[in-house]
């Protein structure tokens, strides 16, 4: 369970639901988001905060320098903490931008509410929109409303649930997930994922499980 919870944890953007039915189109400015953030994306270096109850590590992301991910504090990890951090480096391939590729993939995108400002769509994600393994195992029991700009479209949050608990596999049971994803605007005005909180509950192999995760990008610089 707590590998699960690391895994969205560390993938922002990579939680959305398997549907075999037929979709509606994407909503005209979630494509125009997707495309302007394509056009516009830098190779930015930041620095990431991972705190939760096993978890707690500050590094520094460089795509020009050679381990691209380097941990900056504390000195050193323990072994799980170590193969989390490990995990996160062969993974992460720049800042999470929140109109991603992957947000082309969701599916049956339809208006729940909107202001002169925003407008918020709920969604059905897709596995061509999951980045990783774990996460597409139960991919299906998910859902997701995203908040998109109306001037300059992008995207402003994401939210993604488990309407309903379920058992991932044998001997575990969600009985909640809960992942808010907060889109800040980088330096070329595009939005990335600045805060990810990851909230899971349940229980593995008779044992309770709780777990909250707080996942920070900032400081970011040009590379």
């Amino acid at each position: 369970m707590i590998s699960i919870a690391r895994a969205l944890t560390l993938a922002p953007l990579a939680l959305t639901a398997a549907s075999a039915s037929a979709t509606q189109p994407l909503p005209p400015a979630l494509t125009s988001a997707i495309t302007a953030t394509q056009a516009a994306k830098a190779p930015y270096a930041f620095d990431l905060d991972v705190h939760s109850s096993d978890v707690n590590w500050r590094a520094h992301f460089d795509p020009a320098a050679t381990p691209r991910l380097r941990l900056v504090e504390p000195a050193a990890l323990d072994n799980d903490q170590r193969r989390a951090f490990d995990n996160a480096a062969r993974r992460m391939e720049g800042l999470p931008w929140c109109a991603s590729p992957e947000m082309s993939h969701i599916a049956d995108a339809r208006l729940l509410r909107e202001t002169p400002e925003v407008a918020t769509y709920a969604f059905q994600p897709t596995p061509e929109s999951i980045r990783g393994e774990q996460a597409r195992s139960f991919a299906g029991r998910l859902r997701g409303e995203a908040t998109l700009t109306k001037a300059n479209p992008d995207i402003a949050n994401i939210h993604i649930f488990a309407p309903a608990p379920f058992n991932p596999m044998l001997l575990m049971r969600i009985d909640r997930i809960d992942i808010a994803i907060t889109c800040a605007p980088a330096p070329n005005g595009r939005r990335f994922a600045s805060e990810t909180v990851t909230q899971i509950r349940g229980s593995a192999f008779g044992q309770a499980i709780n777990e909250r995760s707080v996942q920070r990008a900032h400081d970011l610089a040009p590379s």
